[in-house]
């Protein structure tokens, strides 16, 4: 007994002697979840390395991103939640159960969620599911926005919908988490510095405003336009939907400037209710459908100077198209593997406790499949890296 202690001693002692450098590379190839229960715990130092946002982006290159799918039944006051993760050629899906919340955003292993508490009181929390319960409750916002979703249209083929956008990002510039929000663009944006902020900030958006638009309870079956969630670009830049077959608004968190980024051109007009917005490979996807068997994907390549890019065009041939949903009814929702699976919904009839039903197109054999996993009320996905960073790591 005293011969196995003196040789992890020994083992222990050797490994606290290694440069820094090399323990980053080692430690960087372990599973964070494997991280969090044993090696966290072996020396302070070791602890402070693995908790840091420098060693997080070193293990993205070895442990690939899962994506959290929730399934939202409002009618029901449910949320279901599960993990999806790709290895290799085989997938795994994780229920993590009921109680999580509504995920809107993640950023770097932290995730933002929206708790429902009561009819009257609903909270925006920071956490990190991997390291356990703790997290931040943020205050309410100032324009009163109680985060709801709600129902729009009538059966068959209801939508669920945010009354309001939010997201979670990290300034690289300053070391610090800022979480931003929007339900009424004659507002403006809220933004929330975590360590710094007591309450919320307005940052004013690049339009005039006649008739601003906003998530109103009562009014929400009639409302034709609804702030979404942004889609995040590595947590530093946000890119939001307004309606418009010219723009977007984006969003640096450094700087907290917001923009009008201008849409590709594509040699015709842009109908707006037929493109999505995805990250793909930590830039921006302007994923198009131009007609019933033809899909164009465009990169934003540069987003200072608003350089795109056509990087993909998914075509169905005659043969396919008898296996394979009208493309306009595909939605792109994700992308997988450094942007090399780009993951779609397709939008059916509302029909009570249905199957969802999922395509990943391959780009590089440039197949399209059916998604084989049976997924039930599929209304969010999210992508998400899990690490053990957390939103005090850069200020403590």
């Amino acid at each position: 007994m005293e011969m196995k202690k003196r040789q992890e001693d020994e083992e222990r002692s050797i490994l606290s002697e290694l440069p820094d450098d090399i323990m980053v590379e080692i430690l960087a190839k372990i599973p964070p979840k494997f991280l969090y229960k044993t090696f966290r715990c072996v020396y302070k130092s070791w602890y402070r390395l693995i908790s840091s946002t420098e060693f997080m982006n070193k293990t993205a290159i070895h442990h690939n991103p899962g994506i959290f799918i929730q399934s939202i039944r409002y009618f029901r006051s449910t949320t279901n939640t599960s993990f999806l993760q790709m290895d290799g050629l085989n997938f795994n899906l994780t229920n993590l159960g009921s109680s999580m919340g509504i995920i809107r955003s993640s950023c770097n292993g932290l995730v933002l969620v929206y708790e429902p508490i009561s009819k009257e009181v609903n909270n925006l929390c920071v956490k990190n599911l991997l390291t356990g319960p703790t997290s931040l409750t943020l205050p309410n916002c100032l324009s009163g926005c109680t985060h709801k979703h709600g129902y729009h249209g009538r059966a068959p083929g209801r939508i669920l919908h945010t009354y309001c956008g939010s997201a979670l990002g990290f300034d690289p510039l300053t070391k610090v988490y800022k979480v931003v929000h929007i339900n009424n663009d004659g507002y403006g944006i809220e933004v929330f510095t975590i360590g710094s902020d007591k309450t919320w900030r307005k940052v004013p958006l690049p339009l005039p405003v006649e008739k601003p638009r906003r998530g109103d309870l009562d009014k929400f079956e009639d409302m034709k336009f609804f702030w979404r969630d942004p889609v995040s670009i590595k947590g530093q830049v946000f890119h939001w939907f307004v309606d418009s077959e010219k723009y977007i608004f984006s969003m640096d968190i450094s700087n907290e400037k917001v923009s009008k980024t201008k849409l590709p051109y594509i040699g015709k007009t842009i109908m707006k209710e037929h493109y999505d917005l995805v990250a793909m490979d930590e830039k921006l996807a302007f994923v198009y459908k131009g007609s019933e068997s033809k899909i164009d994907v465009w990169v934003l390549n540069d987003f200072g100077r608003q350089v795109w890019s056509m990087e993909h065009s998914i075509v169905a041939n005659w043969e396919e198209e008898k296996k394979l949903p009208q493309f306009m009814k595909l939605v792109a929702v994700a992308t997988w593997r450094n942007g090399e699976v780009i993951m779609f919904k397709a939008i059916e009839n509302f029909v009570w406790d249905h199957h969802d039903f999922i395509y990943l197109y391959d780009t590089k054999s440039k197949e399209m499949k059916e998604f084989k996993m049976k997924l039930q009320y599929v209304t969010k996905f999210i992508p998400h890296r899990s690490s053990l960073v957390s939103w005090r790591t850069e200020m403590d």
